[in-house]
């Protein structure tokens, strides 16, 4: 267990830790396989309000890694547009699941663009969905300036309560906090599947 956590312990507790978490929450935007929950989650637990490294500069750095790499997402969708359209949404079956993310996002692309960047490679395909589909950059960029900063300080937030309640063994700490995201990251997918069934009864009728 201590060799798998041990990539993340050798910066949680230094300055390097803001670097990591930026880079990680910036690749994983567009990487699903990159752990930035992970190394949020274990610099959080060596994270002090007043210390090194500092729990609210740590927030800063995952959201703002958060927010680049969503907008990449969607930078990447805009530029890949034109090929999606010719090859993949040019069909009968390609336009009409053009014309339900187009839906979608317009009625509820906000609380899409925020709860997916708690669902790992959910961020990733309702980024360059939006891209792909012209969602308005200007109303992206709000929500994932959202989304990034609650998730950055929630993810963050963990580390830190794990790290509180196991002071003396910082890999219990960083097991709790992960245990602790893998529990909400369930029920949002959860709720998400319960709102998905509900619009789909109301569009059938």
């Amino acid at each position: 267990m201590e060799a798998w956590f041990d990539p993340f312990m050798r910066f949680a507790d230094s300055p390097w830790s803001y670097l990591l978490v930026f880079g990680m929450a910036l690749l994983d935007a567009v990487l699903p396989i990159v752990p930035s929950e992970t190394s949020l989650i274990a610099c959080g637990v060596f994270a002090t309000p007043t210390g090194s490294p500092n729990l609210f500069i740590l927030i800063g750095a995952g959201a703002l890694g958060a927010f680049l790499g969503d907008n990449l997402g969607y930078a990447i969708g805009r530029w890949a547009e034109p090929f999606a359209t010719r090859r993949l949404l040019s069909g009968e079956r390609g336009k009409r699941a053009r014309a339900t993310a187009e839906r979608w996002l317009e009625e509820y692309g906000g609380m899409m663009i925020i709860a997916g960047r708690y669902i790992p490679g959910g961020r990733t395909a309702i980024s360059v969905t939006a891209g792909i589909v012209e969602y308005p950059w200007p109303k992206f960029r709000k929500f994932t300036a959202i989304g990034g900063i609650t998730w950055a300080t929630y993810a963050t937030l963990l580390g830190y309560w794990g790290g509180t309640a196991f002071k003396d063994n910082p890999i219990k700490g960083i097991i709790a906090g992960l245990v602790a995201a893998a529990v909400i990251t369930i029920l949002i997918e959860a709720i998400r599947q319960i709102l998905t069934r509900r619009k789909k009864r109301r569009t059938d009728r």
